[in-house]
C-alpha cells in the first residue's frame, strides 16, 4: 500500500469515526493555521484531514498529518520546532511511535505519532479549548464498554475505557483503552478473541510488527492498534470499527 493510498483511506476512515459536531454547534477553533500545522509543514509533513467532532460529549478538532519521516524523527523534529517558538511541547518516543502534548493559553493538543509503513509517519492531533478539556475530563468514560457498543468485540481485559466516539450516521466507532501490559499482549488477545467471534484477519502488517492489524466480519472492519506511552508506561489499545464501504 502506498502512502498516498494510506493517506486517503486510513486517515479518512479514522476521521469518519470521530463524532462530527452537530449542525448547530459553534465553530470553536479557527480554521487558520495553528502552530502545529505550521511546524508540521516546515518539517515535511502534510495535513491530510481535519474535522470537528464530539468526544465523550465535549467539542474537539481532529487533525491528521502524514509524511516520509520515521516516527522517532518526526516526533523529535516536531517537538524541536514547537519549542523553538517558545511553546510548551513534549513528544517523547521512538520509531515504534510516540504520544505527546502541546499547550497554549487557549488550547490543549494531544498527539499520537504512529508508523504508517516503512519510513513513514502519521500524526493524529486532537485540539480542545481548555473549557472543553475540563468538560471532557469531568465526563470521561470509565469501566468497560457495553457489549451493545461493540458487538462481537470483547473489551480489553483489565482496561479502562478513556475514549468512546461514535458516528451516528455511519455507526463507525472508536474505543480507546488504557491498561497495564505490553502491545504484543493486546495484539495476541485480539488475534485470538476476534476470530473466535467470527472476525477474519486481513493480511500482514505492512508497517512491521507494531503496525495496526485489521479484521473483517461481513461488512464490518475492525482495526486494532496498541502502543506503550513512553511517559507513563501505560498500554494504549485503540479499536476502530467501521463499515468496509467507507
Amino acid at each position: 500500500m502506498t502512502f498516498l493510498r494510506q493517506k486517503i483511506c486510513f486517515p479518512a476512515a479514522l476521521a469518519a469515526a470521530m463524532l462530527a459536531a452537530d449542525a448547530n454547534a459553534r465553530v470553536f477553533l479557527s480554521g487558520e493555521a495553528a502552530p502545529l500545522a505550521e511546524v508540521s509543514e516546515a518539517i515535511g509533513l502534510k495535513q491530510v484531514y481535519r474535522t470537528e467532532y464530539k468526544i465523550n460529549g465535549s467539542d474537539a478538532v481532529l487533525e491528521i498529518y502524514g509524511g516520509d519521516l520515521p516516527p522517532g524523527v518526526a516526533a523529535s523534529r516536531l517537538e524541536g520546532g514547537l519549542r523553538a517558538r517558545q511553546l510548551n511541547a513534549a513528544i517523547p518516543g521512538n520509531d515504534d511511535g510516540a504520544m505527546g502534548i502541546l499547550t497554549t493559553k487557549d488550547e490543549l493538543t494531544r498527539m499520537v505519532v504512529s508508523p504508517a509503513g516503512p519510513g513513514k509517519t502519521m500524526i493524529f492531533a486532537v485540539r480542545q479549548r481548555w473549557e472543553d478539556v475540563a468538560r471532557f475530563n469531568a465526563t470521561a468514560a470509565g469501566g468497560q464498554a457495553p457489549d451493545a457498543t461493540l458487538p462481537g468485540i470483547p473489551p480489553f481485559p483489565g482496561g479502562r475505557l478513556v475514549y468512546h466516539m461514535e458516528d451516528q450516521k455511519t455507526k463507525t466507532t472508536i474505543i480507546v483503552y488504557r491498561a497495564g501490559g505490553t502491545p504484543e499482549t493486546a495484539r495476541q488477545f485480539y488475534a485470538q478473541s476476534l476470530p473466535a467471534n467470527g472476525w477474519e484477519p486481513m493480511g500482514g502488517r505492512e508497517g512491521g510488527r507494531n503496525a495496526p492489524v485489521m479484521y473483517r466480519r461481513g461488512a464490518l472492519n475492525c482495526t486494532v492498534s496498541a502502543q506503550t506511552d513512553e511517559k507513563t508506561g501505560e498500554l494504549t489499545v485503540t479499536l476502530l470499527i467501521r463499515r468496509s464501504s467507507l
